[in-house]
């Protein structure tokens, strides 16, 4: 699998929670970056990298989904304009 097939695999999967509101945190994230004066792009890249390492983690642990440690990770996000 390329890493453009992962990159947008992830970014789908962060779309999809924004469009979904599962989690809420996803929506929440989204529009505080948004309203911090990030870009849509921008926002969705720096959500992606969170999920990024919330994967890495289960993969590399062997654990599951931890919905409070991707929340975590999504509340340290900072628009780039910040």
């Amino acid at each position: 699998m390329s890493d453009k097939t992962v990159r947008d695999a992830v970014l789908d999967t962060v779309l999809n929670q924004i469009d979904t509101g599962d989690p809420p945190e996803a929506r929440a994230t989204y529009d505080r970056l948004i309203d911090g004066g990030a870009s849509n792009s921008q926002a969705l890249h720096l959500m992606a990298q969170v999920l990024r390492v919330e994967m890495n983690e289960m993969l590399t642990k062997s654990v599951p989904f931890d919905n409070a440690r991707y929340a975590a990770g999504l509340a340290k996000l900072k628009s780039p304009e910040s």
